[in-house]
């Protein structure tokens, strides 16, 4: 059964489909690859909210001219509260699957410096200039647990719950100044590159693109990266060093670790669905952790 807002997107681009396929490893906006009648071959995306949507339409126009990004081919703003959609290129290339070899590691390494050269005049989204944290990082980051206690309260034992705000506390204590405002793409991981024989051929996904602090981006690299083949790891930073210095990563590395987590168990509370892995994953490491006092 097709979704409403698919339903709705594809009316309003007036789209003639000849074939249409779900991506893998898409888990809040609807995407779908799309043929048309004439042969010609895009993606469309419909972001979970519109604030999503204006995120990755921003991201996507700043960084068109450097990156191997999609191209915006049409895009939907409603007036209403539906979310809207986006149609985008498709690039070459399938995202990575399995490990990341020592090869791509730079080539990841290079795409993420070259990225954070783009800098902002404030954190957060584009319309949140006049945030009154709009000019400390830490103050805006720090902002999104008051958001998700009431979630992460539901379904956390309360024990875990207080353990892991304490963790946080000492975690916080000395951080180092944010290396920004810059552009960071928030969920940068091998699922969002696209590869061709060896070869970075794009990056995608950018609604949670925003101003941030560049070592913010090292999270899920370290995670998903270098964790599953330490080999990668000074290839990664020795590509990222030929474009710009490589942040104070490590001192914040496990902050990022931990406020991500919590904000993943509220994702899934506010969706209704604890029984996601992404759920068990993100309490997992919320337990591993507090039990280990954050090393």
């Amino acid at each position: 059964m097709m979704h409403d807002a698919l339903r709705d997107a594809i009316a309003h681009f007036n789209l003639e489909i000849a074939d249409l396929q779900p991506v893998p490893d898409s888990f809040s906006s609807i995407v779908r690859l799309i043929k048309l009648v004439t042969g010609e071959r895009l993606v469309l995306k419909i972001p979970y909210v519109k604030r999503k949507l204006f995120r990755e339409l921003g991201a996507l126009e700043a960084f068109h001219d450097d990156l191997p990004v999609p191209d915006v081919v049409d895009a939907w703003v409603p007036d209403d509260d539906r979310p809207g959609a986006m149609l985008l290129s498709r690039l070459p290339g399938a995202n990575i699957v399995g490990p990341v070899t020592v090869s791509l590691a730079r080539q990841m390494g290079i795409l993420l410096g070259r990225l954070h050269t783009h800098r902002l005049d404030h954190y957060g989204d584009r319309e949140e200039a006049g945030n009154p944290h709009a000019h400390d990082w830490w103050a805006m980051y720090h902002a999104g647990l008051d958001r998700w206690k009431p979630h992460c309260m539901q379904a956390m034992p309360p024990d875990l719950y207080a353990g892991s705000l304490a963790l946080y506390k000492d975690l916080t204590a000395n951080l180092p100044a944010p290396d920004g405002p810059r552009w960071i793409h928030c969920d940068y991981r091998p699922g969002n590159i696209l590869v061709e024989d060896g070869r970075i051929t794009g990056l995608i996904d950018f609604e949670s693109a925003r101003g941030g602090s560049a070592d913010l981006d090292f999270t899920k690299v370290s995670h998903r990266v270098w964790n599953v083949n330490p080999a990668t790891k000074p290839a990664f930073l020795a590509g990222y060093a030929e474009i710009r210095p490589v942040p104070d990563f490590e001192r914040t590395l496990t902050v990022y670790q931990l406020h991500n987590a919590l904000g993943g168990v509220a994702w899934c509370v506010r969706r209704t669905d604890t029984s996601d892995p992404f759920f068990h994953e993100n309490m997992a490491v919320i337990k591993r952790l507090t039990a280990r006092g954050g090393h």
